[in-house]
């Protein structure tokens, strides 16, 4: 990676160490105050909401991104791609908020779940302002950090000031919703110093056309984990949606750090393939997967063995029944790294999205079958819903490798021995956390010898070995110098 990239990964993980230190605080306050029941509602409310800003927000974030990355040299271009991106999302906003009313009053009204879905409609307002990609596309993350650093600080000051008890429910979804508009409107307010509106030249269908890809991509995802939420709320309750939505915040939370290397990168690597070659957007999309696996394999098998002392610290002894759940979603989450490499840093910078459409409709239509098939057999679970989510999305990942390397003849190896060796040798920590768990019995000191042991353990194999990746930090942070890596 570049210096310039090495600086805007400094600044992702900065900003993504504090998005896990902040929903690690509000989510284990949250989870004690409110219980299974209430976060369960608030759950399932947010798996109805997300169907519709699937609409609302019109793949505009993902198409934005990766648009304005190739023309962000020419000012007068990005001024015109904003402004006819920001005029479809206000008329989507618009139409999706008040079909979003009237389903919410038709279906929801009088029950418990009512309020919190009005509250959600707010964000569907506040999304008209959402535009971080373009901060993302001018690989502004410095300002992304302190503003959002800032603003959480806030929601924090506010959540434990206000919030008191399972009575301050809706003042809880409130005060998030608002947070969120204060974290747009900012970012809105910032962007607008550089990128002026420009309506000499509005074309809306010219981008319509490839946003339409996006948001039929982005509505074949929810018939993968949004689905099993929605099916978990409608058969087995509230209850059982939040040990899944607990299980599924704890992988967000760890595997948003580990994101930061894809998603920093996609800027990058779309003006890379807009005006380098070939050779140089394979060179480096290898470098930033190899960089990828060498932390994801030790946070999944780290995740797997640690998963008790995870929720009980989390999310206290209310919530065991998440346990197994948190395990099957730390296997998840290696198919889930793998296919948003595949999905952001090929298929969306080559612009072959609709190409895999069918693709990812298939497969999640492979996990609604199969999880009626456990309603019909009586096996439905959280553990089992995960499962064939699990399923539907390793078969997905291997069908877009596939097509990555066949069809677009990517040179990419995603599952090569310099990469799955780091999966090998992370596996050296079951043994020591069992071990671990033997001699102590303290969940707090359990936790922290399994992550602090198996982290140095995990460096020094690193260091033996002479890996690459690991000389490769020390070497940009100084802590080595280059003729080491040799």
């Amino acid at each position: 990676m570049s210096k310039s990239i090495a600086k805007n990964v400094v600044y992702k993980v900065l900003l993504n160490i504090f998005n896990i230190i902040v929903p690690i605080v509000i989510g284990a306050y949250a989870l004690r105050i409110m219980g299974p029941d209430l976060i369960g509602r608030i759950n399932f409310s947010e798996s109805i909401y997300s169907y519709f800003m699937i609409f609302a927000g019109f793949g505009i974030n993902t198409y934005g991104l990766r648009e304005l990355s190739r023309i962000r040299d020419d000012k007068e271009k990005v001024n015109q791609l904003f402004t006819n991106l920001f005029l479809i999302g206000l008329i989507t906003n618009i139409i999706i908020l008040l079909v979003y009313f009237a389903f919410v009053n038709y279906s929801y009204i009088g029950t418990l779940r009512y309020p919190v879905l009005l509250i959600y409609g707010l964000n569907i307002s506040f999304n008209i302002f959402y535009v971080e990609w373009a901060n993302e596309a001018l690989e502004r993350y410095d300002f992304i950090t302190i503003k959002t650093i800032i603003i959480r600080i806030i929601y924090i000051v506010l959540l434990f000031t206000f919030i008191k008890s399972d009575k301050d429910f809706i003042k809880y979804v409130l005060l998030t919703s608002l947070t969120m508009f204060l974290n747009y409107i900012v970012s809105f307010a910032y962007i607008k110093k550089d990128i002026k509106f420009n309506f000499k030249d509005i074309n809306l269908k010219k981008h319509i056309r490839f946003l339409l890809v996006i948001i039929i991509m982005s509505n074949a995802n929810i018939l993968y984990t949004s689905l099993d939420r929605i099916m978990l709320g409608r058969y087995l309750g509230d209850e059982y949606v939040a040990f899944y939505g607990v299980s599924q915040s704890i992988m967000i939370i760890i595997n948003t750090l580990l994101l930061s290397i894809v998603y920093v990168t996609i800027p990058r690597l779309s003006n890379v393939i807009a005006n380098e070659s070939e050779e140089n957007y394979e060179s480096l999309l290898n470098k930033i997967c190899k960089n990828y696996f060498a932390f994801l394999f030790p946070a999944v098998v780290g995740m797997f063995v640690l998963a008790e002392e995870i929720v009980l610290l989390y999310a206290k002894s209310k919530f065991i029944p998440a346990i197994p759940v948190v395990r099957v979603f730390a296997i998840y989450m290696i198919t889930a790294g793998m296919d948003s490499i595949l999905i952001n840093q090929v298929i969306y910078v080559k612009r072959k999205e609709k190409n895999i459409i069918g693709v990812i409709a298939g497969f999640g239509v492979l996990n609604l079958i199969l999880n009626y098939a456990l309603v019909y057999a009586n096996c439905f679970t959280p553990v089992t819903a995960i499962t064939t989510t699990l399923i539907a999305n390793a078969l997905l990942v291997a069908t877009e490798y596939w097509y990555a390397k066949k069809r677009l003849k990517v040179k990419m190896s995603m599952f090569s021995m310099d990469k799955i060796k780091y999966f090998i040798i992370a596996l050296v920590f079951v043994p020591i956390t069992i071990t671990i768990k033997k001699l102590v019995s303290s969940v707090i000191l359990v936790a922290l010898l399994g992550v602090s042991i198996n982290s140095i353990v995990y460096f020094l194999i690193l260091l033996i070995i002479k890996d690459e990746v690991l000389y490769g930090f020390l070497y940009k942070f100084k802590i080595i110098k280059e003729n080491r890596l040799k």
